[in-house]
Order: structure tokens, then C-alpha cells, then sequence
């Protein structure tokens, strides 16, 4: 009797888990579709404004008539003349708005120390006398880059103060596109912005962020993540990560 009494109340745990889990799926999974159709009207609306008033007039008939066009096809049409950039631009500029009318939608990121301060004087053998230093060590995108996905990217970075005291830095985070040689900046958000600027332990710190790809992007497409810490008043370290979609 107590035997089946416990496993009634571990199928009930199991369950309710597994709803919990499901629920927070679901929860994500909304919340990316959401985005998905943001972006997509508002690619629209910012390429039909780059195009001119007889484009928009076109748009409106289109979407009057009730014609099912696919709405990333129609931004498609209209960034077509700014090549590879345009497009790019004009979906992250899409993202950036959609981010900024829903801020539940950016996607978790997160600042953490890693290493402390005695620590990394080791491995780099610090003195008092190299004054302040700051320096981005890696930046790391675990797994393929695909379409449509939001790939993690992390980034480790020290800083390091004669005393060990706390430092006032900025962290400035930039996304581009690359269309052929040419890199071209895009707008870029995380939960903690494109630049923080905040007071950090001495040793290292480990920034994770996600880099949304636009759904249409064709393997071999690239982009460059960006970062840069300063220490105040202090000269820039500054390291970058080219992301290239496999499929």
C-alpha cells in the first residue's frame, strides 16, 4: 500500500514537472514567435518608407486585398536594391524596434565573474606596476550558427587594478553584417544594452548574450560580434567573432 502510494506521488511529481517544463517552452516559444511576427510587419513598414510613398501605396493595396504575401519576402523586395547590407539592416532594425515596444522579449544575458583576482595575477604573472589593464581573452559561440536561431556568445574578459580594488568599466557591445568585404554596423540590443557601464571585482568576467540571424539568411552568410571593455578614462580592449551560417 505505501509502495504504490509512493509511486502515485512520483508519477504526480514527474508530472508536474514535466507540465513545468512544458509551460516555460511553450512560454519561450511564444514569446519567439511573437518576435518573429514583429519583425516581420515591421520590415515591412521600414522598407515600404525607404521605397517611397508609391511603395507604401502599393503595401496598403496589397494588404487591403487580403493577399497572404509572405511578409519577409515583401521586405525582401524592398531592401533588394541595398543588396545583402539592406536587407540585414532592415531586420535589425525591425528587431530592435519590436525589442523596444516588448523589452520581455530580449533574449536573457548575463554578467558573472569567473576567476578571481589572485587567480588570474597568477596565470598572467600582474603586477602593481603595469598600472590598470583590461583585456578581452576569447570570445566563443558553442555549436552550429543557423537561420532563424539566437546563437549564445560569450565572451571573457579581466580586469586587473594595482590595489585589487573594484573598477569602474564600459562594455560596449556591436553587431555588422558583412556583405562582401564590407562589415556595416546594425543595431544590436541585450538585456543589460549594447553598453553598460557598471563597477566589477578585479579578475575575469564571462558576458553571454544571444545574436539573433535573421531566418533568411543563406549559408555562408557572415556577421562580426563585437566587444569592448575600457577601464574609466582608460584606452579600449577590443576583440571580435565572425558568426557564419552553416544552414
Amino acid at each position: 500500500m505505501i509502495n504504490k502510494k509512493m509511486r502515485a506521488r512520483g508519477c504526480v511529481a514527474v508530472a508536474v514537472g514535466m507540465l513545468f517544463m512544458s509551460t516555460r517552452a511553450f512560454a519561450q516559444e511564444s514569446a519567439y514567435d511573437d518576435l518573429n511576427s514583429c519583425v516581420k510587419k515591421e520590415q515591412v513598414l521600414t522598407t515600404a518608407k525607404g521605397a517611397g510613398l508609391g511603395a507604401l501605396a502599393g503595401l496598403s493595396a496589397m494588404l487591403v486585398a487580403h493577399k497572404k504575401e509572405d511578409a519577409g519576402k515583401a521586405a525582401l523586395i524592398g531592401a533588394v536594391a541595398g543588396g545583402v547590407a539592406g536587407f540585414a539592416t532592415a531586420y535589425y532594425t525591425a528587431v530592435d524596434t519590436c525589442y523596444k515596444k516588448n523589452p520581455s522579449w530580449i533574449p536573457e544575458s548575463k554578467l558573472q565573474r569567473t576567476k578571481d583576482f589572485d587567480k588570474v595575477k597568477k596565470e598572467i604573472r600582474y603586477t602593481p606596476k603595469q598600472g590598470p589593464l583590461t583585456k578581452v581573452r576569447s570570445i566563443d559561440v558553442p555549436g552550429a550558427i543557423t537561420a532563424g536561431s539566437q546563437p549564445e556568445v560569450t565572451s571573457n574578459f579581466i580586469v586587473m587594478t594595482p590595489r585589487g580594488d573594484d573598477a569602474p568599466i564600459t562594455i560596449e557591445r556591436k553587431l555588422f553584417v558583412v556583405d562582401g568585404d564590407k562589415p556595416t554596423e546594425v543595431p544590436f540590443q541585450t538585456q543589460n544594452g549594447a553598453t553598460q557601464q557598471l563597477t566589477v571585482e578585479p579578475g575575469e568576467q564571462q558576458d553571454t548574450v544571444h545574436v539573433p540571424i535573421p531566418p533568411d539568411a543563406k549559408p555562408g552568410s557572415k556577421f562580426i560580434y563585437q566587444v569592448s571593455v575600457a577601464l574609466e578614462g582608460g584606452k579600449a580592449d577590443v576583440q571580435q567573432k565572425e558568426l557564419t551560417v552553416t544552414q
